[in-house]
């Protein structure tokens, strides 16, 4: 459920499809579908791959759970899924036995499901191996450490990441009196009843936490990523492709916050306003509600950005409404920088095309992401963020002349083309993250020697 957790497996089905004797099934709901997965759906069912879908019936979200945190929506909706998942599984596995089941990681109470029919079971995880980490320690944190995290002002010690801030743990444990809290433990105190982990991460990427992982030894590790979404060769109809083209190489920051965070009206002022006053190029991709409290999300940009910015800007800078061809912005010369919330596929993304990060988290585990980006991992540099969440004017600007031009920026950047050419050799015959896909099909087939 949610494109970001979608994408990452398909391209990890896509990918087992290259070893001989595969075939996949997806089980999938349209409760939570984003515009594209439907085409994305199609085009992967109609493939020559051996890959297939089958959905399960409606399952009613309560009008009280609407109020509810994101984590806590979606655990309490496999519960309520969790009788429909059992009696396909045993639909399928009686018709041709099922060798393996891979589910999310907000999905661990369908292990007790495959468990019942002996099927092995996976957790996939899409985001990194230090989140991961995090995870296997939470259910021992919580216990040793009685205060809220939001108002903890000390470092916490986790096996494989460097010192992390309380306050950039996941937003779902910040708040102990939120049920997100306890379905964040839940899920983790459940992470030793799978047979493997499949992670979206690759073993140069975070050297540290997979050390860890596997130093563990239960369950077993895999570092199958980048599973990144491939450049569309499909028409771009969004015209900053041809914008793109018209600027110099590595000049322009691309600014996007993923496919759920909205800005406030303020602080998209004081974004617009850091981003003229830098005097770097840039392709904003803006999200934002409709005035009056309504949930529809605003279709004016004049509605939006301060009076005149799109004039003052206009020789320098584009502003896109809600969507924007990520991969191909990112895999674009003209693309030297990316302010982003720090979501992991994006980060992944960055890697991928060697493009350094300023780090803007939003939500979920994206403050952790930042962490690993800027101390672990040295591809971005720090927006310092208000206690409120708000980020001036005057920070916008420094950061954007800091990645564009600065000595920080020139060092991320370095790094991320140093990262680019490992992830590169981690997917080639003999990498990394071939020798863990190879591990992987093994377990998963239950086929020796599995080669793609």
């Amino acid at each position: 459920m949610g494109m970001g957790h979608f994408l990452p497996l398909a391209e990890f089905a896509k990918r087992l499809c290259t070893f001989d004797g595969f075939s996949i099934t997806f089980i999938i709901s349209k409760w939570m579908w984003g515009s594209q997965q439907p085409t994305l759906v199609q085009r992967l069912a109609s493939s020559a791959l051996d890959i297939h879908f089958t959905e399960i019936p409606d399952v009613t979200v309560d009008e009280d759970e609407q109020h509810m945190r994101g984590e806590t929506i979606l655990s309490k909706y496999v519960l309520k899924a969790k009788p429909h998942i059992q009696e396909l599984l045993q639909s399928l596995h009686s018709s041709s036995p099922i060798s393996a089941f891979i589910t999310d990681f907000f999905c661990t109470d369908l292990l007790d499901v495959s468990a019942r029919l002996n099927m092995p079971s996976y957790l996939f995880y899409p985001t990194s191996a230090s989140f991961v980490c995090f995870m296997f320690h939470l259910p021992k944190l919580v216990s040793e450490i009685e205060v809220w995290f939001k108002e903890a002002d000390f470092d916490v010690e986790i096996a494989g990441l460097p010192l992390i801030s309380a306050t950039d743990l996941p937003t779902a444990v910040q708040d102990r009196s939120n049920s997100a809290f306890y379905w964040f433990v839940h899920h983790a105190s459940h992470f030793k009843e799978a047979s493997g982990i499949l992670i979206n991460t690759f073993a140069e990427l975070e050297e540290e936490a997979i050390k860890a992982l596997s130093a563990a030894a239960n369950p077993s590790i895999y570092p199958i990523g980048p599973l990144i979404f491939p450049v569309s060769d499909a028409p771009d109809e969004s015209r900053c492709l041809e914008w793109l083209a018209e600027q110099p190489p590595s000049s322009v920051l691309f600014v996007s916050f993923g496919s759920l965070a909205v800005l406030s009206s303020d602080q998209i002022t004081d974004l617009a306003i850091g981003l003229e006053a830098s005097g770097h190029r840039f392709l904003w991709v803006l999200r934002a509600y409709k005035s009056g409290g309504s949930s529809s999300l605003e279709n004016d940009i004049s509605k939006l950005l301060p009076e005149g910015f799109e004039i003052r800007t206009r020789d320098r800078g584009l502003v896109l409404l809600n969507w924007a061809p990520q991969v191909r912005i990112l895999s674009h010369p003209s693309t030297g920088g990316f302010l982003s919330h720090c979501g992991w596929n994006s980060t992944l993304e960055s890697v991928w095309h060697g493009i350094p990060m300023i780090a803007w988290p939003q939500a979920a585990e994206q403050r952790m992401n930042k962490v690993i980006l800027v101390k672990q991992i040295q591809g971005g540099i720090e927006l310092r963020i208000e206690s409120n969440g708000f980020v001036r004017r005057e920070e916008v600007e420094r950061a954007v002349r800091e990645l564009m031009e600065g000595e920080e920026g020139s060092k991320a950047r370095q790094k991320m083309k140093e990262l680019k050419d490992k992830a590169k050799i981690a997917l080639m015959e003999g990498g990394s993250t071939m020798k863990a896909t190879a591990d992987a099909a093994t377990h998963l087939s239950h086929k020796p020697g599995l080669t793609p």
